[in-house]
C-alpha cells in the first residue's frame, strides 16, 4: 500500500512539472512593435539597389545598420537609455520599417530611403 501511495504522488509531481513547464512564448515579433511605416516602391529597382539605398540612408541619419537576412536590416541609433531600434524588411515591391524599441521615427528613415532610390533613379 505505501508503494501505491509513494508512485501514485510522484505521478502526479511528474504530471503537475510536465505541464507546468510545457508552456510556450506564444509572443510574435509582430507583437513587440510598436509601430511600422511602409513604402511601396512603383519602379522596377533590383534588391541591391534598394539595399544599399536603405544602408546609405541609415548611414546618413546616424544609425548603425546591421545586416540581418537578405532582404532585412537591423537599424539602431545609441543613446544609452534612449537608444532605439527598427528592422527594415524589403522586396522589390515595398520596404516596410517595423519599430522595435525607444522612440525611432520609422517614417523619418523611410523618407530617407525613398530619396535614396530617387537619386539613383535620376543618374541612370
Amino acid at each position: 500500500m505505501k508503494n501505491t501511495v509513494k508512485i501514485t504522488l510522484v505521478a502526479a509531481l511528474s504530471l503537475l512539472l510536465l505541464t507546468a513547464c510545457s508552456g510556450e512564448n506564444t509572443q510574435t515579433a509582430e507583437g513587440t512593435a510598436s509601430s511600422s511605416s511602409e513604402l511601396i516602391l512603383h519602379s522596377h529597382t533590383s534588391n541591391k539597389k534598394i539595399h544599399d539605398a536603405i544602408m546609405d540612408a541609415g548611414e546618413d541619419n546616424d544609425l548603425k545598420m546591421t545586416e540581418f537576412k537578405s532582404n532585412a536590416i537591423i537599424a539602431e541609433r545609441m543613446g544609452g537609455a534612449n537608444s532605439s531600434s527598427a528592422t527594415i524588411v524589403f522586396s522589390k515591391d515595398k520596404i516596410t520599417v517595423i519599430q522595435e524599441n525607444g522612440n525611432f521615427n520609422t517614417d523619418d528613415l523611410l523618407e530617407a530611403i525613398e530619396k535614396k532610390l530617387k537619386n539613383e533613379e535620376d543618374e541612370h
